[in-house]
């Protein structure tokens, strides 16, 4: 019986329960009725507070000589919520008159518990956070990659290594409109970490049905499912008695494939596919997306995705190929992008001499033919999911890769890092060190001097300091 009378309930049924413990001595339940009247005067001693009918009736009748607590509770039990005076149910009052007539049992609060129940919940913290966040973050108008490595390395390197290794997926935020993009293993503890929370989500994308693709999905689904649990607790009380009021709706679209949709359609009641988007679909008012089958599985569906979204009243394309092997119509679909995600996963030896290409992903020969072929020119190109089963391959594919794609045009391809944040407006990045957006030419990658290690993308001020201080 939590309610505005909670702590009033609680001292009276203290005093009862004393009673009840000495085998309904008279004098003491006489005494004990004299001490409830007493505690319920001074509650009410304030002319601000109005006593509600029910208590009213309560201490009337436990002033009666003749009356014991039982019957006092009977009569005030009917009274319960004819008074309109406060938001509580009239259930709440009715429970507690029961407890007194020895029709209900309520076990007392213990002294150690009652703390608990006074204090905030988690929820109220991670709002807290929410909004202390917002006023100093910027992920308006970004693309965060929030994806280190791809399928199992991340649960393998955490087993035999001490630092840690991420999975997770991509972030895209066009004009407060919010799209997960995959998101993998990890992905939920990567974005709390960049400042994104489950507001900043309003749709997820799923490719295809991978744990590093969509192992977070029903994170996301709970953590929707207790943010609107909560608002709703906020104004339960209020909703019988003032029309008009609604608690806090956030809502997610849910663009899936065959499979990811199947496996979850118990948390997720309503799901759009990806197979329905071949032409462009749009989202919001300024985000369009674009589907391709790929070349991936070998039961199930998967799925490239183009998004055209608005910046400054003019049109900017982001591809992102998730896992694909190579094929002429993957290139011909990705060649109107201005940003390219691409993701390798491992490297062969054949693959990269170019005499075998990968069977479902790109690989190093299969990302060179991306890159290389047809009439594209990517401003930035960001390799990704990267499955490193004989070392940290990272740095040396791509810089072998920009060697190649230089007479293409191509502005630049970086390995992608959980915290890579580009900047939609310009196709800069922004600074891991000062957060300066800068030109994609003027950051340098920086690797850790471990393998699996985090790296980094610095401008030229902080590159000179960081030299300096070293």
């Amino acid at each position: 019986m939590n309610t505005c009378l909670s702590g009033l309930w609680d001292v009276i049924l203290e005093k009862y329960y004393s009673v009840v413990q000495n085998e309904c001595d008279i004098i003491k339940e006489n005494e004990c009725k004299i001490e409830i009247s007493k505690i319920i005067a001074q509650f009410y001693a304030s002319d601000k507070v109005h006593m509600p009918l029910h208590i009213e009736v309560f201490q009337h009748e436990l002033r009666k000589e003749e009356s014991n607590m039982q019957e006092a509770a009977k009569v005030a039990g009917t009274k319960a919520g004819l008074c309109g005076l406060c938001v509580s149910c009239k259930g709440c009052a009715g429970e507690f008159y029961k407890v007194l007539q020895g029709k209900k049992e309520e076990r007392p609060l213990p002294l150690e518990l009652k703390n608990y129940f006074s204090g905030k919940s988690q929820l109220y913290y991670y709002l807290s956070s929410y909004k202390s966040v917002k006023s100093y973050r910027r992920i308006n108008n970004t693309l965060i990659c929030l994806k280190g490595f791809s399928s199992t390395t991340p649960a393998i390197y955490s087993a035999t290594f001490e630092s840690a290794c991420t999975g997770g997926g991509f972030y895209l935020n066009v004009g407060g409109y919010g799209i997960a993009i995959d998101p993998g293993i990890g992905f939920v503890d990567s974005m709390h970490k960049q400042g994104i929370f489950i507001e900043d989500i309003n749709a997820v994308i799923v490719t295809h049905n991978h744990l590093d693709h969509n192992a977070d999905v029903g994170t996301i689904s709970a953590l929707l499912h207790d943010i609107n649990r909560y608002y709703n607790s906020q104004v339960k009380f209020y909703k019988n008695f003032f029309h008009g009021i609604k608690s806090k709706v956030h809502e997610i679209d849910w663009w899936l494939d065959e499979s990811t949709q199947e496996n979850n359609k118990e948390i997720i009641e309503k799901s759009n596919l990806l197979s329905q988007c071949r032409e462009w679909t749009q989202l919001n008012e300024k985000v369009y997306i674009s589907a391709l089958e790929t070349r991936h599985m070998l039961e199930g569906k998967s799925y490239g995705i183009k998004y055209k979204v608005e910046i400054d009243e003019k049109d900017l394309i982001v591809g992102y190929t998730s896992d694909t092997r190579f094929f002429p119509e993957i290139m011909e679909f990705m060649k109107e992008c201005d940003i390219l995600i691409f993701h390798i996963s491992d490297i062969y030896e054949k693959d990269v001499r170019g005499t075998k290409q990968k069977n479902s992903h790109l690989g190093y020969d299969g990302s060179l033919h991306l890159l290389k072929g047809g009439d594209q020119q990517f401003r930035i190109a960001i390799a990704s999911e990267f499955c490193c089963n004989n070392g940290d391959y990272r740095m040396k594919v791509v810089r072998k890769l920009n060697e190649y794609v230089k007479e293409k045009g191509i502005t630049r391809v970086i390995p992608g890092e959980v915290g890579l944040k580009i900047d939609l407006q310009s196709s800069g990045i922004y600074c891991s060190h000062c957060k300066r957006v800068v030109p994609v030419n003027s950051v340098s990658v920086v690797s850790s001097e471990e393998e699996f290690g985090t790296i980094q993308y610095v401008c030229e001020n902080c590159q000179y300091s960081w030299i300096n201080n070293s």
